[in-house]
Order: structure tokens, then C-alpha cells, then sequence
């Protein structure tokens, strides 16, 4: 008789591998994910809803998104390594590892309820217990039995559902749950589910807050059309959509999100964020981009990758970047640059040609190029989805006109407060640097002086 050699891993191995580089905000954006992912696989339409709400004493996600079918519960849902998620739809989780080793990581105590609205399933998971179970020989036991089954309870009302309970949380856990925490996350979660909850979808909630999500809009004008370019590689579709920002104010654009550099959408989440790092090709050597700089501002890049296939998405396991390694990256960089090239090289261009004609600060130049003719143009402006502009396949440049800038002073004096408030009843304004302009043109026309005065 042969004798056999165990291979067989411990739970608490597996437990610990599976928790020890995961964040606990992304162990919550995991879960989710996988709400998200339901409304995908049940082929729903109307709107939903996943509220999340977290304490020191407890963390509970719920969704009704469809709910778990009881056989794939049973099979699927919490085995290690499944394939059952790979079943050709544009989710984004893979092998069903996300859900375990967030609730492990969470807390020792979960509790897990769904209903399809053909069955009820109840799990109560005690990890500590669950980790203490062996057979006859000294086997470990893996698998846990449902705590309630019966069929579905649900009302007419109410719509299929999933809820998870995590207690008896985690040192770690309880010590993220700070006021920042709580705010970070719900930025967070108005980014990456943007496209959701601006379609009308899936309205959010964090702790009872509904979140809305910010839309990414265009602005373009008949001299400065969008770009966009179509490619399909391996499986995956990609849609890239390039364009200039026109902004009278570049300080303030700066300083708002969606506004600069490449936002990039894998499977409708929105993955990577108002980058201008060297991983969206922003290399500073060629055949790439340059490095970003400051008059690069009105630079804007949209991607969608979309498939039915996750696996092969460039993303990280984090689920907050790309997956460099991959073919597809490799790919989709290239291409990314290459839309990107001509408006890169267009201000450059206009902004070297407006350097060589006024000398002048860094800020002053930038508001130069960005606000350079666009008084003559017709600017519109139109979300992602829905634009109202023909798109190029490849930027077209106008040509550049490089106006001169009519150097400027301050004046500056002090008048007593009752009598300035006076002036701004009269001349219908707010501010008092207003009416100091009012009130010098009024002297400047009234006098009739000119530039030869």
C-alpha cells in the first residue's frame, strides 16, 4: 500500500494569506463589488439599491440586486478558487476569493442572509469555531451548514436580496472606523461607481447618506472637436475619448475632480482617476508622453475597457490600478499615447509661442493659453454619454493665435466702509474690488480719455 504525503493547507494558512495585504476599505469596496456584480448577473434593469453602514460595533452591507441562488450558495459562493464567477458577463470579480477574505478580515463573527425569491438562506459563520472544527481522524471540517433555509419570504414589495453582518470586529478594523475613514470611502465610492449611479442604476448609501456620483462632462467647440477612436484586442472593446478642456479659470479646474490627466473605466467602474502618472504614459521620453506638467491642464482622456471575460482586464488584484504585466496594458498604453500625441503636442506648441511672446509668470501664461480666443468661440458642453459635437478619429489642430497681453496694475486705496456700501447699492454690485473698477471706468469714459491720453 502506497503511503501518501498531505499537501492539504490549514484554514487558519489559508485565512492568513488571504488577509494579510488587503486594506480595510478595500475589503468593503469588495463587497460592493459583488452587490454590483449581482445586478449585472441577474440582468436587472431598474434601479436598486446597496446600502452599507459600519460602527464600532458592526459593519452591514445590504443589496437587493437579485439575491444567491441556494444550489450556487451551497457550491459556489464561499468555495476558494471557484470558476462558477467566469460565466460571460461584464462583472469584475474573478475566482470568488474578494468576499472571503474581506469578511475574514472584517470581523470573527459574520452573518449571512439571501433570498432569490425562490429560496431563503441563512449562514451564521463563527470563524474562531469554524477554525476548531476537525473530523474523527483530525481532519479539518471546511464546510459549515446552513444555519436556516425555508422557501422565500419575501413580500410583493420587496425585491430579492443579500445582506451580510460582520461582528465581533477586528482590532484593525474598529481603529479605521475614524471620521476621515468614513469620508475618504464615500468619495471613494461617488468615484469608482460614477457611471452606475449617474445612469440610475444603483443609488448608494453609506451609513444612510445616499451618494451621488460626479459626471465627467466635455467641453469642446466646433475649432477644438473630441477625439475619439474604437479597437477591440483580445476580447476586450476599448472606447477612447480625448478633447481640450476650454476653461476660463485653469486654477480653479485644477482643483476639481475629473479634471485633469486620464480617467480610465474597466467594466463600468472607474478604476483609475485624474492620472497623470507614468502608468497612463505620462513617461517623459518617447515614444510616450512627456512628463505631466502645468501646461498640460487642459488635457482630458476617457477609457472604457469593456468584456465579458474580467480575466482579462489590466487590473490589479486591488481592483485600483493596472495590471502592468499584461498583455492588454501593453496594448492600450500604446494606443492611449498615440490618440494623445497631437493635443499634447498642440499645447506645447501653444504655450512655447506664447512664452516667446510675453514674458511673463508661469500662472499668467497658463490662464494666457487656456483662455487664447475662446471668447470667439461656441463652447459645448455635454456629459460623456451624450455628446452633441461630431468626435475626430485624430486631433486636427487649429492654428494657433497668440494675442498680446495687455500688462496690468493694481490700485489699491481705502474709503470709509458706509459710504463704499453705498457705492455698491448704487452701481448694483457685491464686491469692492467691483466697485473700484466701476467707478475708475466711469471716470476713464466720463473724461472721454483714450490710450494716447
Amino acid at each position: 500500500m502506497n503511503e501518501m504525503v498531505s499537501f492539504q493547507p490549514t484554514k487558519k494558512l489559508f485565512i492568513d494569506i488571504l488577509t494579510r495585504d488587503i486594506h480595510i476599505r478595500d475589503c468593503i469596496l469588495e463587497l460592493l463589488d459583488n452587490s454590483v456584480d449581482s445586478y449585472t448577473r441577474n440582468n436587472i434593469n431598474d434601479k436598486r439599491e446597496i446600502r452599507l453602514n459600519f460602527n464600532k460595533n458592526e459593519l452591514s452591507i445590504f443589496d437587493n440586486c437579485g439575491g444567491i441562488d441556494k444550489k450556487k450558495l451551497k457550491e459556489d459562493v464561499f468555495r476558494f478558487g471557484t470558476e462558477d464567477f467566469l460565466n460571460n458577463v461584464p462583472t469584475i470579480g474573478l475566482y470568488g476569493i474578494g468576499l472571503k477574505r474581506s469578511i475574514f478580515k472584517l470581523g470573527e463573527l459574520i452573518i449571512f442572509e439571501t433570498d432569490d425569491g425562490k429560496d431563503y438562506c441563512k449562514l451564521e459563520i463563527d470563524v474562531n469555531d469554524w477554525l476548531k472544527k476537525k473530523d474523527k481522524e483530525g481532519n479539518e471540517i471546511w464546510d459549515i451548514e446552513l444555519t436556516e433555509t425555508s422557501k422565500t419570504k419575501l413580500t410583493n414589495e420587496q425585491k430579492p436580496f443579500t445582506k451580510i453582518i460582520v461582528k465581533k470586529l477586528r482590532y484593525e478594523t474598529i481603529e479605521s472606523f475614524i471620521p476621515k475613514f468614513e469620508t475618504n470611502l464615500k468619495d471613494t465610492v461617488k468615484i469608482y461607481y460614477s457611471r452606475y449611479i449617474q445612469r440610475e442604476k444603483i443609488n448608494f448609501f453609506v451609513n444612510n447618506e445616499k451618494q451621488s456620483g460626479f459626471e465627467i462632462k466635455v467641453k469642446a467647440s466646433n475649432d477644438l472637436k473630441p477625439v475619439k477612436v474604437e479597437d477591440e484586442y483580445e476580447g476586450i472593446k476599448i472606447t477612447i475619448y480625448c478633447w481640450i478642456d476650454l476653461q476660463e479659470d485653469q486654477k480653479r479646474v485644477r482643483k476639481e475632480k475629473g479634471r485633469q490627466g486620464w480617467n480610465v473605466f474597466m467594466n463600468e467602474r472607474l478604476v483609475i482617476f485624474d492620472d497623470t502618472s507614468e502608468g497612463t504614459g505620462w513617461l517623459g521620453k518617447q515614444p510616450f508622453l512627456p512628463k505631466f506638467h502645468s501646461i498640460f491642464n487642459q488635457f482630458r482622456g476617457v477609457v472604457f475597457l469593456n468584456t465579458n471575460d474580467p480575466s482579462k482586464l489590466p487590473i490589479k488584484t486591488s481592483k485600483d490600478g493596472f495590471n502592468t504585466e499584461s498583455r492588454i496594458y501593453n496594448h492600450l498604453l500604446n494606443l492611449m499615447v498615440k490618440v494623445a500625441r497631437p493635443i499634447i503636442d498642440f499645447l506645447s506648441d501653444k504655450y512655447n509661442k506664447q512664452k516667446e511672446k510675453i514674458d511673463g509668470k508661469e500662472e499668467e501664461l497658463l490662464n494666457a493659453i487656456s483662455k487664447d480666443g475662446e471668447e470667439e468661440k461656441k463652447i459645448i458642453e455635454t456629459s460623456i454619454d451624450n455628446i452633441k459635437t461630431k468626435y475626430q478619429s485624430v486631433f486636427t489642430p487649429p492654428e494657433i493665435v497668440i494675442r498680446p497681453i495687455i500688462p496690468l496694475s493694481t490700485i489699491s486705496y481705502k474709503k470709509p466702509k458706509r459710504q463704499v456700501d453705498v457705492m455698491k447699492k448704487v452701481l448694483k454690485v457685491k464686491t469692492n474690488w467691483e466697485v473700484g473698477e466701476k467707478t475708475f471706468n466711469y471716470f476713464w469714459e466720463s473724461e472721454g480719455l483714450d490710450e494716447e491720453n
